[in-house]
């Protein structure tokens, strides 16, 4: 194994696991089923017939495959979120958001395998995640910036909040939805807690008041 790995070359166009299907659906069963320091590489080696010398070369460790796992997975989402939010009219964005989530939910189910992933990913600990997102850091005001200044400006945000502070608290809720859940596990469960998440941005808790 390399002593200095710079796992900034793995991510993007040059993620070497676009040259490795085997060793990607191996990676994707074993990841996706447990967690990043329960999973097993030499049973992920042994599904995608790769030796530890070429994973080491082409990854640089454990880590290295795993980041590149996850890299897929997050250009796959925001390519199909890019997408869908290009298309969309900013007229309701509260209801765009449900709708987004919902669809974006809906397109990563094709494969139940990148759900498990997502589901793994949110609950990994703080020190892993920290880790990620020094290589895979997202900004959410990329996606929602200029839908979040459109709604500011047509008053269905209130002016007093910044682009900046609804995009955090976007990011805070949607990144932590999981916690929400009780015993809710399928994608019924899940969209229903997304649409309370968002009935909350837009409504807040307080209860109105009659004549309101």
């Amino acid at each position: 194994m390399k002593d200095y790995i710079d796992y900034k070359r793995l991510l993007g166009e040059g993620n070497p696991l676009k040259r490795y299907p085997r060793l990607f659906e191996a990676a994707l069963d074993e990841f996706s089923q447990k967690k990043f320091e329960d999973a097993s590489l030499n049973d992920i080696l042994k599904a995608a017939g790769m030796s530890k010398g070429s994973l080491y070369h082409h990854f640089g460790d454990k880590f290295g495959l795993y980041l590149c796992m996850i890299d897929t997975f997050v250009n796959k989402k925001l390519a199909f979120f890019h997408d869908y939010i290009a298309k969309q009219d900013t007229a309701d964005f509260f209801g765009m958001v449900k709708q987004l989530m919902r669809a974006t939910m809906e397109h990563m189910l094709i494969d139940e395998r990148m759900h498990h992933l997502s589901n793994r990913v949110m609950d990994i600990s703080e020190e892993l995640r920290t880790r990620i997102l020094e290589y895979l850091p997202y900004d959410f005001r990329q996606g929602f910036g200029p839908l979040i200044t459109a709604s500011i400006r047509s008053g269905q945000i209130d002016v007093r909040y910044s682009e900046e502070f609804v995009a955090k608290v976007l990011e805070i809720l949607l990144m932590n939805a999981h916690k929400f859940l009780s015993s809710e596990t399928d994608i019924g469960g899940f969209v229903g807690t997304i649409d309370r998440i968002i009935d909350f941005m837009q409504y807040g808790m307080a209860a109105k008041k009659e004549g309101d």
